[in-house]
């Protein structure tokens, strides 16, 4: 204990009296939002996200500038189902084992993930000499009006 003059020194306690806050109405950082506010922070924030989201289309503004791809000769064309995850792709309806080395290429010609493609897609696509398909190009609206060998 600290003595100061002959007296000994207190902590400085402060008591919610003090701050003018009762035990009741205490700040609590974690207490759950009311309702009102609930609704209208789900509403604004969906508001937000839809008004940032880009539109689908966006592929078919920005194809003008894009530069031409030189797709391979041999490359077949069909329509690509979302894959599933179990080592095979679906296209024009037939199954294909997909090879370990397999690459996707989207329409602006970055590599992707199978998983991405949540949609059918127009591709052109190469098999390997054991049938397994391991180049995927995903087609632009002017390359798929390009007549291929199916």
């Amino acid at each position: 204990m600290i003595v100061l003059q002959g007296r000994p020194a207190m902590p400085a306690q402060r008591s919610f009296a003090q701050d003018g806050l009762t035990a009741g109405r205490r700040l609590v950082y974690n207490a759950p939002m009311d309702l009102p506010t609930t609704l209208l922070y789900s509403i604004l924030s969906s508001i937000i996200e839809a008004a940032l989201t880009p539109s689908p289309d966006t592929q078919v503004l920005h194809e003008p500038m894009a530069m031409a791809r030189a797709l391979p000769e041999q490359a077949k064309q069909g329509v690509l189902q979302p894959p599933t995850g179990d080592g095979f792709l679906t296209i024009n309806g037939q199954q294909w084992p997909l090879a370990p080395t397999a690459q996707f290429r989207n329409r602006q010609n970055l590599l992707v993930l199978p998983i991405q493609i949540q949609d059918p897609v127009e591709v052109v696509y190469l098999p390997d000499t054991s049938g397994a398909i391991y180049r995927v190009w995903m087609l632009t609206p002017s390359e798929a009006s390009v007549s291929r060998p199916r």
